[in-house]
């Protein structure tokens, strides 16, 4: 007798399956592919370290300086890496969609899936590390932590599922999306806080979103981090926003992305 499984087991052996694939294919091949994970955000927050201990600065919001800066550079890495990846999802796994439960979709979500998990591996190790070398890291609010980590990994999906659409129909924007995110670094409070800044940059700086996920993640480790000008409301309008867009983006394109 032959039992057919439910759409629902089909669904789950195909993610189960393709994040087999994901992870064997970045990092089977390289014994430091894991590491490396760890060693990029560690190797920027270091050399901002030292930046910060050229000015005799120890403290920020009430945050020693690694863990200010882990909380702002990883997550900014993060949400690069997610739109980096969507913008390679198709076509990496082309061949695999031929088998009618592969969908697109699934491509996309595997990758943001991994990408997710490993990127709060990295933050809990950061932050613990930086706990096990004798700095200061006092958890206030592990909910706002999630709250925030969560609304920035959906965002970041949403532009991501934008952005791989767009790159699958039209492929010269896989060349052009990497150079504009590279100099978004610079203005997104990742080694910075907005509350250092003259009144009229705060208020231009204050419409990315990203500033407000990063605040507010801080926020999560020092009770007196002031985060007057940032909003879980802002950032969720513009998650909201963002996973709308990239939704109905693939909706409407699927079958194009199929036939290219």
């Amino acid at each position: 007798m032959i039992t057919r499984r439910s759409p629902f087991k089909i669904q789950l052996a195909v993610i189960h399956a393709l994040m087999a694939r994901e992870m064997l294919t970045r990092f089977g091949a390289f014994r430091l592919g894991y590491a490396w994970a760890l060693l990029e955000p560690l190797l920027q927050i270091l050399f901002f370290s030292l930046m910060y201990a050229f000015g005799s600065r120890t403290m920020v919001g009430g945050l020693a300086i690694p863990v200010f800066l882990a909380t702002g550079i990883a997550p900014f890495m993060y949400f690069r890496k997610v739109i980096s990846q969507c913008l390679s999802a198709v076509s990496a796994n082309q061949n695999l969609f031929l088998f009618r439960q592969v969908r697109i979709f699934d491509a996309y979500l595997v990758r943001f899936l991994l990408e997710m998990m490993i990127t709060f591996v990295v933050l809990v190790l950061l932050i613990g590390g930086s706990a096990w070398l004798g700095f200061e890291v006092r958890l206030v609010s592990s909910l706002v932590f999630l709250q925030a980590y969560l609304l920035l990994s959906f965002f970041a999906f949403g532009l991501g599922l934008t952005f791989g659409v767009l790159n699958s129909l039209y492929p010269e924007m896989g060349k052009l999306i990497p150079v504009i995110l590279q100099p978004l670094m610079f203005i997104s409070a990742t080694f910075f806080t907005i509350n250092d800044m003259p009144a009229s940059v705060q208020n231009i700086l204050l419409w990315n979103p990203l500033i407000h996920a990063f605040e507010l993640m801080r926020s999560a480790f020092s009770s007196g981090y002031n985060t007057s000008l940032v909003s879980f409301e802002y950032l969720g309008l513009c998650t909201l926003i963002a996973t709308t867009l990239g939704m109905l983006m693939y909706r409407a394109n699927w079958r194009k992305m199929l036939q290219k």
